[in-house]
């Protein structure tokens, strides 16, 4: 009886193991599907700030300073000083908010984190998840002092009130 069940750990154990990996290489191939598309699907502009931040999330680099300077630098490297990007739109964190319909890829977002609080936050628009729900893919850098290099996450963004990009 105990050799049964030691084999049944040992068979559980590897499946697990495998399926893990199996599951973990999916969601590796999404992201990057979803990388390559939204660079593919953007403008010039938009590709080099896609690709800029996805060399400096490569490279897991981490910036003093919070979510602004992170982003600040990922235009300025991509090329696009401050005097070398527009304003979309601008308001206030309690709005009027932007339709969401006028985000594009690599455009760089001021939005009510509801993940966090409701504070706000800004990062870099990827592509949609669900553009429904108002759910997108994010470069995200958290800042205030963790050391934490950005990464690619899912935000709801649907309270968005300023919106830059790069001027073409």
């Amino acid at each position: 009886m105990n050799k049964i069940l030691t084999i049944l750990i040992i068979l559980t154990t590897i499946v697990s193991c495998a399926t893990s990996s199996k599951n973990k290489n999916a969601k590796s191939e999404n992201l990057e599907e979803i990388l390559n598309r939204a660079e593919a699907d953007s403008t010039p502009g938009g590709r080099r700030i896609l690709e800029t931040s996805r060399a400096m999330i490569a490279k897991q680099e981490i910036i003093v300073g919070g979510c602004w300077d992170y982003i600040n630098r990922v235009y300025n490297r991509a090329g696009f000083a401050e005097d070398q990007r527009v304003t979309i739109f601008k308001s206030k964190l309690k709005g009027p908010y932007v339709n969401a319909s006028r985000i594009e890829p690599g455009d760089w977002l001021y939005y009510v984190n509801h993940s966090y609080s409701d504070t706000e936050h800004s990062a870099i628009f990827v592509a949609w998840t669900n553009e429904e729900k108002n759910i997108a893919l994010m470069v995200s850098y958290l800042g205030e002092n963790r050391k934490k290099p950005a990464e690619y996450k899912t935000y709801t963004i649907s309270n968005i009130y300023n919106v830059i990009r790069a001027r073409e």
